[in-house]
């Protein structure tokens, strides 16, 4: 059973050489590391990319035997198991020229999905010729380990981005939130505050009069200068949660939001909707509220857009939002600002999906799906 010491052997060597050295490192030397531990004369390992295997790193013990930059299956479906072939015909296939005769197949994995494969190749006979059909298990265990350490890179430096981006996201929600509580303090104490204490006072004084005539004249000015105060607090709860969402729904609270969008900016906005009859949950219309808010106020800064075309459509449990303008696009170098990350992240809490389409000079469509169960 040498064959099988001899996988054991690559299984401990790569374990050893993981807890030493680390993934990026071990992903340049892992071909050489393989080669010389089971033998091979030579090793790749090819990333899928859509239909192809693109190479990604190779290493061979003779400079004149080499891979092929890509490598498409050619009347094989390629297994989720690995497969050890020593008919060098059928090894042929897998090698665009060459001396090889031998070549084993190693799928790199992610959640069941072929993301890559590990090709050895060997020039003629090979330490895994006796192998048998059941010990081929004992590469599942190399298999996997190799799927962890070039499928999950990717991953692992997306989870930083988005960790680093959710900081910021959060360092931002804190301190608008600290500035909106302020906001709404200021408002309260120097507009509502100090006008209801001159209520007050004008009150002692009317009380301590006996000239009706003043009296009368007096509830006249405290009676407009009430109304001026309940204004000033509609405007501040409007601006905490609009009171057109609460009382009448989506759809009014959109079209009020969107004609002072256009008195204010001057951009033309066409809002299409299909079944809003019937409310939504509390959560969808904040969010898809939130949404068209900052879809609109990300136009009116950065797109240079003349006009802005909103489609809003509930089918089948679910709700498509589209924001589309006619502006400049996005600048494919930078990314999305905090205001659509927050969006982002709404979106992915309630469990919907969101993406930009970007379109340089011809403009940017913002699209949020949701669930509506």
């Amino acid at each position: 059973m040498s064959e099988n010491k001899l996988l054991l052997s690559f299984l401990l060597e790569l374990s050893e050489a993981l807890s030493n050295y680390g993934q990026p490192q071990i992903q340049e030397e892992l071909p050489k590391l393989f080669c010389e531990v089971i033998k091979a004369d030579g090793c790749a390992i090819y990333e899928q990319k859509i239909n192809n295997y693109i190479l990604h790193k190779q290493y061979s013990a003779s400079v004149s035997s080499h891979f092929a930059s890509f490598w498409q299956q050619i009347g094989w479906n390629l297994s989720t198991a690995a497969v050890y072939i020593d008919a060098p015909e059928t090894a042929g296939r897998y090698f665009q020229g060459g001396i090889w005769q031998r070549c084993l197949l190693l799928p790199l994995l992610r959640e069941d999905k072929i993301e890559g494969v590990l090709l050895a190749g060997w020039a003629g006979a090979s330490p895994l010729d006796g192998l048998l059909q059941e010990e081929l298990r004992l590469l599942q265990p190399i298999s996997q380990l190799l799927s962890d350490i070039y499928c999950t890179t990717h991953l692992i430096t997306a989870l930083k981005e988005r960790e680093k981006s959710l900081s910021i996201l959060y360092q931002k929600a804190e301190q608008e939130l600290e500035n909106g509580r302020r906001q709404v303090s200021l408002a309260l104490h120097d507009e509502v505050g100090q006008v209801l204490t001159s209520i007050l006072l004008q009150l002692n004084i009317l009380q301590q009069s006996e000239d009706l005539d003043y009296v009368k004249g007096r509830l006249g000015g405290l009676s407009h200068i009430t109304q001026q105060t309940l204004e000033e607090v509609r405007r501040i709860s409007h601006n905490l949660r609009p009171a057109l969402l609460e009382n009448l729904g989506l759809q009014a609270a959109l079209e009020s939001h969107i004609k002072e969008y256009t008195d204010s900016t001057g951009i033309a906005v066409e809002f299409r909707h299909h079944n809003l009859e019937e409310r939504l949950p509390d959560d969808v219309e904040i969010i898809v509220y939130r949404a068209v808010q900052e879809g609109l106020t990300n136009v009116a800064r950065h797109a240079g857009a003349s006009s802005v075309m909103i489609n809003l459509t509930v089918k089948s449990n679910k709700l498509l939002l589209q924001i589309a303008d006619n502006g400049k696009g996005m600048e494919e170098r930078k990314s999305s600002g905090l205001g659509l990350l927050g969006i982002e992240e709404r979106v992915k809490l309630a469990k919907g999906k969101f993406w930009l389409l970007n379109q340089k000079d011809q403009g940017l469509t913002l699209n949020i799906l949701l669930p509506l169960v």
